[in-house]
């Protein structure tokens, strides 16, 4: 049963946001992901790939014993035996990554139009009648030809897919262009076929493309917790949500208090850290320090707040520095029961500025070079250690 004012996160954090490059997830931390995105009322979860190993196998078949409202999918690409691989991981629906793209039919598969398609229907016709639900995923379909894509959607919802994902697979689209396409696709398909979008965030806009895709008509964004993924990532499900909530006005069924939680949680266990600026889960997204912003807010918080922290499981707070005015001090005072004439204010002010610069940038810089040190070891694999393993494995070889 669906509703027209709904939309149907897909999340992909344990799938794409596993791709991101030097990340990786412990079984036990998919598995606790998974029930967190769950509570959080996510209704469809891509959690993996089968073919990865017998490891990620064994990982997504516990998350789909788990007994969690949302249903269980797998990626998977144009082949059977990756459709047995995810029937017996027990998972609920497959997305079928389909390249549609002639740059992608050419390199990848080396094949045309007419080939792709009857792979295609032999993998969504095995996959649909062996119970699975069926999401055909087209792969690079911003660069692809917008008829071929409509023909191979036709098709493929009579050979037994529910729903179609347009993947802006490379992050070369913008808004316009996003929902031209959305919109092509969404009036020639089955109205009954459920429609979907996968951006890339290569050009900062896979958030925008989404919200794009949104407004004519793709009611299935697929999103990651804190934006991970592929090289710049994909739209981070928070934005998403928030713009639901207090833009489109659209029915999200998402627990927006679990938001900051959730999102602190992938960042430990992921290894990539929130940027202080990001976007409701950042560190900074609703602190101050500017004396024009604190000024505002202690008359009034609508001044420069769109968002109630306490919506999103956040609170706000007052940042003394370079930029602090009199009005927060004055408010910092009546907390603890002080008050301070004029001149007594403007020292105190002074005072605070002149700690906060000399302390210098001596920390920053110390942390810059333990962060570049962390990228290099952690979220990569010495090179030195990759010949060492191929020098022994060569030599036990000969």
């Amino acid at each position: 049963m669906t509703s027209a004012n709904r939309i149907y996160i897909v999340d992909g954090t344990l799938r794409e946001g596993e791709q991101s490059p030097g990340v990786f997830f412990t079984r036990d931390e998919k598995i606790e992901i998974a029930k967190a995105l769950d509570r959080l009322g996510v209704p469809i979860l891509d959690v993996g790939m089968p073919s990865v190993s017998e490891e990620e196998r064994e990982a997504i078949r516990e998350i789909a014993h788990q007994g969690l409202r949302a249903s269980i999918g797998v990626s998977i690409r144009l082949k059977k035996e990756e459709v047995v691989q995810a029937i017996q991981c027990d998972v609920n629906e497959v997305f079928i990554i389909c390249p549609v793209s002639s740059l992608h039919l050419r390199l990848k598969l080396g094949t045309d139009e007419k080939g792709v398609k009857s792979l295609a229907k032999e993998v969504i016709d095995y996959a649909s009648r062996k119970g699975l639900l069926v999401n055909l995923v087209t792969e690079d379909a911003s660069r692809a030809d917008i008829p071929f894509i409509n023909d191979l959607l036709c098709d493929a919802y009579e050979w037994g897919a529910r729903r179609a994902f347009l993947c802006d697979t490379v992050g070369v689209m913008e808004p316009f262009r996003m929902k031209d396409l959305v919109k092509r696709v969404r009036d020639q398909i089955p109205a009954e076929m459920g429609l979907g979008v996968h951006c890339h965030n290569d050009l900062g806009l896979a958030t925008a493309n989404t919200l794009a895709s949104i407004e004519v008509g793709a009611d299935y964004p697929s999103v990651t917790i804190n934006g991970i993924g592929e090289r710049a990532g994909n739209p981070p499900l928070q934005e998403i949500v928030l713009a639901m909530e207090k833009i489109f006005h659209r029915e999200h069924g998402i627990d927006m208090k679990r938001l900051y939680r959730l999102s602190r949680l992938v960042e430990e266990y992921s290894g990539i850290f929130i940027p202080p600026h990001a976007p409701i889960v950042g560190l900074n997204a609703f602190r101050h320090e500017s004396g024009i912003h604190v000024d505002g807010i202690l008359k009034n918080s609508q001044t420069y707040k769109a968002i109630n922290p306490k919506e999103v499981g956040r609170e706000s707070s007052f940042v003394l520095g370079k930029h602090t005015g009199t009005q927060a001090i004055v408010h910092l005072l009546k907390q603890r029961g002080f008050g301070a004439k004029e001149e007594e204010l403007r020292e105190i002010l002074r005072r605070v500025k002149e700690r906060k610069m000399a302390g210098g940038k001596r920390e920053i810089r110390k942390m810059a070079e333990e962060m570049e040190r962390y990228y290099k070891e952690s979220l990569n694999f010495p090179m030195e250690a990759f010949w060492e393993i191929v020098e022994e494995v060569l030599r036990k070889g000969g």
